[in-house]
This record gives C-alpha cells, structure tokens and sequence, in this order.
C-alpha cells in the first residue's frame, strides 16, 4: 500500500531495495508457472494463489507509478511517507491490503484517512493475474501476460484519473511483457505464439505512430489512451496464435462494441465535440482505453 502526497508536492514510492524485490518476485513467480506448465488440480491452483499474491505487491507499485510518472518523478525514491505528517512508513505499513485493513484506513501517527483506492488497486491486480493464471492453465506465457494485464491497468488508471498516460508506462510494460512471451514461447517451442504477439506489438505500435502523427497534442478524447495500442496487439496476437482465433474475434468485438458505447454516452451528455475539453474521469470519457479493456478480458475469458 502507497500514500500519496497532494499533487503540487509528489508522492511517496517503494523503497530504495523494492526493484530488486520485485525482480525477484518475477523470477519466482515464473518458476512457479513452470513447475505448472500446463496441468491442473492442485499445481494450478498453487500457481493462481501465486500470481495472486504476485499481484498484490505488483499492484502496490503501479499505485506509485499511476502518481509519479505523469508527473516525471521516480518510481523508485523517496521512501513512502505520509502525506500529511511526513512520517517515513514502517515496512509492515506497506504490506499490500493487509497494511491498509490493519490500519482501517488510517495513518497511525496523524489518523488521517488514506485512500481506499489503494487498497482496491491491489487487489484489482491480484484478481487480475489470478484470471490471467488460470486462462493460460499455470503456463510460462503467464508471466508475460500478467505484465501485460499490469500495463493495462496503470495506463487506464492513469487516464480514469483525468491525466494523459506517458508513452514510458506502455512502452515499458509491453517490453517486458513480450520478452517473457518470448522466453515462454522458445521454452515450450510454441513458435506461432512467439511469432504473433510480435506481429501484433509491430500492428499496435504502427497503429500508435499514426495516430501520434495525425493528433501529436492528443487533443481527440477518441484517442486518449492510444499507448495502449501495442500492449493489445501483443495480447491478442499471442492468445490467436495459441489457437484461440474465436476469443481474438471476440475480444475485437467487444473492444468495438465498447468504444460505440462510450461515443454515445458522449454524445447523449453534449460532450462529443473535440473542441470541447472532456474530462477524463469514466470510462464513457476514455472510449479507447474502455474498448481495449474489454477486449483484453472478453479475449482471456473466452480463451481460458
């Protein structure tokens, strides 16, 4: 769990050993879809609990990166704190959820109310790679695609919350997405798999450039969220190429039905102009990142 500083000020991070952990989380997380490669019953249910938990302290950290990269800052210092009475955080008040219940929501210096959006977006992440874990049967392309399902949820918290997402969040998750893709991929001999989600990444990250050339400013609210591009194309490539081309056909569906959906919303309450400045605080407000999430999940459940 993150607190978070008013937004003329920044905003508390992981402490300075947390990238290492969180490497070493990965590097055990993948071991673990491994040792289930594919089977079910109890090694599967292990894994799930694992990613589920993965998850938690992942969705720890995209608190902070949700906050500081907008704002340029480092994801990686200064150590959290309270925002009210600048206290330096015990590390067990930083204890993905468990923290944030222990405390009932409360600095326990200052008793000042902290956010249950924290809270809420760690488990949202920890039910996230859950999904992912269980869709893919515990396999190595897990990993790749919980780092994928990361990416997506930062970005879109990012433009929920009224901000534009930097091209870093995107660019970096998708990285480290595809490469774990690509390890499984090599390491199970699913060449197709590994083939597609790069194909996909090239169509995302083609589609991205040309909507960057045509509106540089993102001025078009139709538009916001456009990072997300390459991480889709990734996602959908490689679930199609696993032999899933109903669950690829599905999800870009969904991703339209989704985006119509938002456009009228907009238009029903007046704000469907691009000269007029929309703020970027539902999904009805965001009809590309709403449309890439529901392609993602419609996707994975049918998939799965």
């Amino acid at each position: 769990m993150r607190h978070e500083r008013p937004a003329h000020t920044g905003c508390p991070s992981c402490t300075g050993h947390a990238c290492p952990r969180s490497v070493l989380t990965v590097v055990t997380a993948y071991g673990m879809f491994a040792l289930a490669d594919g089977q079910t019953g109890g090694r599967l249910v292990l894994v799930v609990a694992v990613a589920a938990v993965v998850g938690l302290f992942v969705g720890s950290f995209l608190n902070v990166v949700v906050y500081r990269a907008p704002l340029g800052l480092s994801v990686s210092t200064p150590r959290s704190f309270c925002p009210t009475c600048d206290r330096q955080l015990a590390w067990w008040e930083n204890v993905p959820l468990a923290s944030w219940l222990a405390l009932r929501g409360r600095c326990r210096t200052c008793h000042e109310p902290i956010s249950a959006r924290y809270p809420l977006v760690e488990a949202a992440t920890a039910v996230s790679f859950a999904l992912v874990a269980a869709a893919w049967h515990g396999s190595p392309p897990t990993a790749g695609y919980c780092a994928l399902a990361a990416t997506s949820l930062a970005v879109a918290l990012v433009e929920f919350g009224g901000r534009r997402s930097p091209l870093s969040i995107a660019a970096v998750g998708a990285a480290i997405g595809q490469v774990l893709i690509v390890v499984a991929a090599v390491w199970l001999g699913r060449w197709p798999v590994l083939v597609w989600s790069l194909v996909g990444l090239a169509v995302g990250a083609v589609a991205l450039a040309g909507l960057r050339g045509a509106d540089p400013d993102a001025r078009d609210p139709r538009w916001h969220g456009r990072t997300l591009l390459p991480v889709a194309g990734c996602w959908l490539g490689g679930i199609g190429a696993a032999g899933s081309g109903t669950a690829v056909v599905a999800g870009v569906a969904g991703w339209v039905l989704a985006e119509f959906a938002c456009l009228v919303v907009l238009w029903a309450g007046g704000r469907g102009s691009r000269s007029l400045p929309v703020p970027v605080s539902t999904a009805a407000s965001t009809p590309l990142v709403a449309g890439v999430l529901v392609a993602l999940a419609v996707s994975l459940t049918v998939a799965g």
